[in-house]
């Protein structure tokens, strides 16, 4: 592996908790119930419906720092990497709407860093001096490895959506109305994906400022249900 970065494996339960309790959800702040109830629930939310055959399909690809990446990975649907300043964000979705992400809305955390985006600072250490590794400098991103969930329709990606809604503000609503949407986003046909890093070209690699990403090599592995 180029990169000469230690993989770190995605915790989702702490990811989750930690992007909520930052992002000052009340709800949260309440009880330590609170706590275990939304990451019990978010995570059990985020697993895919499973099949006896499901179908996978998978692929290579290289992208180059500003360019876009697309693959047609079925009738209508497309894996995308798509530019962002400082690297990429992975997405899926359909060519009648680019800007509904079918990952965003069932792979947690939703608020805060989570592993659709792949920029060059989560590969260095918090000054940029050196790479990231185990320590007091250690940025708590998701590395070479990226696992992530998608949707299948822009239907069902709504209807997430608006369970969401619910679900990341629940003091808003009734516990009828959260038990409702737990039900409709747990019962959303969901396929599952893993994007691996093979090879990363950095830039941009000076103390205090952030890394970007010239180039990156990676291989793809999508499983439907």
């Amino acid at each position: 592996m180029p990169i000469r970065h230690p993989s770190k494996p995605m915790c989702r339960v702490s990811g989750i908790l930690f992007s909520l309790v930052a992002a000052g959800d009340p709800w949260l702040g309440q009880s330590g119930a609170n706590l275990v109830y939304a990451a019990e629930s978010i995570v059990q939310r985020s697993k895919p419906a499973s099949e006896a055959h499901p179908r996978t399909v998978t692929f290579t690809g290289e992208v180059l720092k500003a360019r876009s990446f697309e693959k047609s990975i079925g009738t209508n649907l497309f894996f995308r990497l798509v530019p962002q300043e400082l690297g990429w964000t992975i997405f899926v979705g359909s060519k009648a709407n680019a800007a509904n992400n079918f990952c965003s809305v069932v792979t947690p955390p939703y608020r805060g860093i989570n592993a659709l985006q792949i920029e060059g600072w989560h590969f260095r250490n918090s000054d940029n001096t050196g790479p990231n590794e185990a320590g007091l400098k250690n940025v708590s991103a998701p590395q070479e490895l990226r696992e992530f969930y998608f949707v299948l329709s822009e239907a069902d990606y709504r209807s997430a959506m608006d369970a969401l809604q619910v679900l990341l503000w629940p003091y808003s609503y009734s516990s009828q109305q959260i038990d409702r949407a737990e039900r409709a986003h747990a019962n959303l046909r969901k396929g599952n994906g893993t994007l691996t890093i093979r090879d990363l070209q950095l830039n941009t690699l000076e103390r205090g400022k952030q890394a970007g990403i010239d180039r990156a090599m990676f291989n793809v592995s999508l499983v439907f249900p």
